[in-house]
């Protein structure tokens, strides 16, 4: 290494990842001395974002760092070293397709090299342009010149409008760091096709396919379960899937909210059921029509927001590090070699996927299935492009599927493209798992169809290491973070940060309200502080504003945008 890292700090975080991200930012924010470190050159480990091309090159990675041969001199007594890293919770069954030819046929009858070059440019520069309506086909070759528009995410995720994450990001002032857009339509499958899901008051009366009597049934139900209390204690061991069925609602009715709006299953249970259901409709109104963000740029970002307030308050970050190994003793982690370097802190905290092996050698391992899809046009088509959420049923011998749908205006992929995430509890393997979605709603052959064509198809498997007791195994000052979850939010990663947190450092403010660069006052002026303090407290107000600001910022540009293709 060139430049020596400080050698003495509170915490050391290994792994970018979102819980990771959270407790670096949360430590940070108190005056913990934080280093962030990482082997990869990226941020979000397995919640990252990639371009197209690198999404190819790096969703396997995850490399165990041995310690260096000259470990015997680095150690003092009663000191032994262990790796970076294992072979078990790694991101697995990787296999991507490209499903349209590497160039046009024009290329293949002879086109310069030179000339196919200038050629690919002006096809991607005009593909992408919005006022061009005779764009040329999708090739390999002119979806990897666009590659650097892609934002390709391992972990999608929503939020509620008034779940954790979105509660945190206003409270801690994180929000300013990041950007996003509401979710503008859910959707179900049902009776074979593909439905809108009513999500509002007038979503319910304008909605053709429910009869006059469902709608008044729907509303009765949806009212009377924002004060729903003594009637569940009736319901403690029972499913929502009964508890629904005994409100005598039609079959179309309890599929909307089983699936739809509770995001629930047969099997979950009613109080669960009941809870998903009051998120959804308490979410509602807030920043949109649905009750879902999504970041800009890719779900990526929310790692690196909070990073950037972990940097503010002091946090050093040190990417693309020769990480070596760690140094404990009897009582527990003394040390973090890099290179040939040791560096000490009161408490380590990595991923699971950056554990020895030792640790986690014990754990069963369950896995998410993902697919991500690049195609031509949406899975429901309209006059404006929709940023869409599906909710895909369960069917005989599969788990439910959720299918979040981007196009260009989320910042994840060039204009004339989607990009297409499938998320599902793994039974057998990725493309198996998503086989009926796929035939149902894509196409994978060119051609005259009404379902968008799969340009490029993506299927890997991901581990699931949340459930398990992290806690075990590992030494009193080592703390081990889960992986991505099935939740379609951040809340887990949220109380899974809090409670890493509140091990750490009892009884201290879990990420108290960040100030505005205007708040802080340099120098002694214990009252000018004091002052500063007390306004910040009151101001969270201000974050939501600013949030709202910047969502309708986004709805006006998607219709002035529309407003032009039209």
């Amino acid at each position: 290494m060139d430049n020596q890292l400080p050698t003495d700090f509170d915490l050391i975080i290994v792994g970018t990842g979102m819980v990771e991200s959270i407790l670096s930012a949360a430590a940070s924010r108190i005056g913990k001395r934080v280093l962030h470190i990482d082997r990869n050159e990226y941020y979000g480990g397995q919640w990252a974002s990639f371009n197209l091309d690198a999404i190819q090159q790096r969703v396997r990675e995850n490399p165990i760092c041995h310690p260096p041969e000259n470990i015997a001199e680095l150690l003092q007594q009663g000191e032994h070293a262990l790796p970076i890293g294992n072979d078990l919770f790694n991101i697995e069954n990787v296999s991507f397709n490209w499903h349209i030819p590497e160039q046009t046929q024009t290329d293949v009858q002879g086109i310069s090299a030179e000339s196919e070059t200038q050629n690919l440019t002006e096809t991607s520069d005009k593909e992408n342009d919005p006022d061009d309506v005779t764009a040329e086909p999708w090739t390999k070759n002119t979806l990897l010149q666009n590659t650097r528009k892609f934002n390709i995410d391992l972990t999608p995720k929503l939020q509620y409008a008034r779940g954790d994450l979105v509660e945190l990001l206003i409270s801690s002032n994180i929000a300013r760091y990041s950007e996003y857009r509401s979710v503008s339509r859910v959707l179900t499958w049902l009776n074979g096709q593909l439905e809108v899901v009513p999500c509002s008051r007038s979503d319910v009366f304008a909605n053709n396919k429910v009869s006059v009597i469902e709608k008044r049934m729907l509303m009765k139900l949806l009212t009377s379960l924002t004060d729903a209390g003594e009637e569940l204690k009736d319901y403690e061991n029972k499913t929502f899937h009964a508890f629904l069925k005994d409100k005598k609602l039609t079959p179309n009715l309890v599929h909307y909210v089983l699936y739809a709006i509770s995001m629930s299953t047969d099997q979950t249970p009613c109080i669960e059921g009941v809870e998903n259901t009051k998120m959804f409709l308490n979410s509602l109104g807030r920043f949109g029509k649905t009750p879902f963000l999504f970041s800009m740029y890719g779900s990526g970002e929310i790692t690196q927001a909070f990073c950037r307030l972990s940097a503010v308050f002091g946090g050093i970050f040190a990417l693309s590090q020769p990480l070596s190994g760690l140094i404990f003793d009897e009582g527990g982690f003394k040390s973090l070699l890099v290179g040939q370097q040791r560096i000490k802190a009161d408490h380590i905290v990595m991923g699971i996927e950056k554990s020895p092996g030792t640790f986690v050698e014990t754990f069963t391992k369950d896995y998410i299935s993902r697919a991500v899809f690049i195609t031509d046009k949406s899975v429901m088509e309209s006059e404006k492009e929709h940023l869409t959420l599906l909710v895909y049923p369960p069917e005989k011998g599969k788990n439910p599927v959720t299918v979040i749908e981007l196009g260009s205006l989320t910042g994840t992929c060039p204009k004339g493209t989607f990009i297409v995430h499938l998320i599902s509890r793994q039974s057998t393997m990725p493309q198996q798992d998503f086989q009926h979605v796929v035939q149902n709603l894509f196409t994978e052959e060119s051609g005259d169809s009404t379902k968008p064509h799969v340009l490029y198809s993506l299927y890997f498997s991901i581990p699931d290491s949340n459930g398990l007791d992290l806690r075990k195994n590992v030494p009193k000052n080592v703390y081990l973070c889960p992986g991505p979850d099935l939740d379609l939010d951040y809340d887990v990663s949220i109380k899974q940060a809090k409670q890493i947190f509140n091990e750490l450092y009892p009884e201290t403010e879990f990420l108290p309200r960040a100030p505005d660069p205007e708040e802080i006052v340099i120098g002694d002026e214990d009252e000018a502080n004091e002052e500063t303090t007390t306004e910040g407290k009151a101001d969270s107000d201000t974050v939501i504003d600013e949030l709202v600001r910047n969502i309708q910022s986004q709805n006006k540009v998607d219709d002035s945008v529309h407003g032009e293709d039209a």
